[in-house]
């Protein structure tokens, strides 16, 4: 589930510009600039996905805007369902860049792998009316490592396909 956002050891607040956040590569290296701008991009999607996953009436746009493909569809029914069943997110997601690949060309676009581990365990989703948990007890993985696919478009990165898997922890 959408969360905020942070790079190794910087947890920012969701109002904290990501420009100024330092992405540093982990563990170890130098991003170079198609890299570190689509590092940044996934660290700003977790950061809108927060935003508009944190209120009922936030504008979903910007996270439509920074997405494509299915990453957009599944994230537009994700806010949809929690809308409709008067659901929002309290907390923010942190967020650590583990690393890239490098770029690759993939149907006349440029692609870099951004790897991520976020960790959920300052979040949850509850029911905007009486501020219980939607999960159960125990029933949640804090912890996901993800490979995101980030997408050079015309009007700029956007994350494209992705895929998760539960983790222990977050490597620091």
């Amino acid at each position: 589930s959408p969360v905020a956002t942070s790079s190794s050891p910087v947890v920012t607040s969701p109002s904290s510009p990501v420009s100024s956040m330092p992405v540093k590569p982990q563990p170890s290296g130098t991003f170079t600039p198609e890299q570190l701008e689509a590092a940044n991009t996934v660290i700003e999607y977790f950061r809108i996905s927060d935003e508009v996953s944190s209120s009922l009436d936030s504008d979903p746009q910007p996270l439509k805007d920074i997405t494509m493909g299915q990453t957009q569809e599944l994230d537009m029914e994700v806010v949809d369902g929690y809308r409709r069943r008067g659901q929002v997110q309290t907390g923010v997601m942190v967020v650590a860049i583990i690393g890239a690949s490098d770029a690759r060309e993939e149907d006349g676009v440029r692609v870099v792998a951004v790897q991520v581990c976020t960790d959920s365990s300052k979040a949850d989703v509850v029911d905007s009316r009486t501020g219980q948990s939607i999960f159960e007890p125990g029933k949640r993985s804090m912890y996901l490592e993800w490979n995101i696919d980030v997408v050079k478009t015309a009007e700029g990165w956007k994350i494209g396909d992705s895929t998760n898997e539960s983790v222990l922890g977050c490597r620091a």
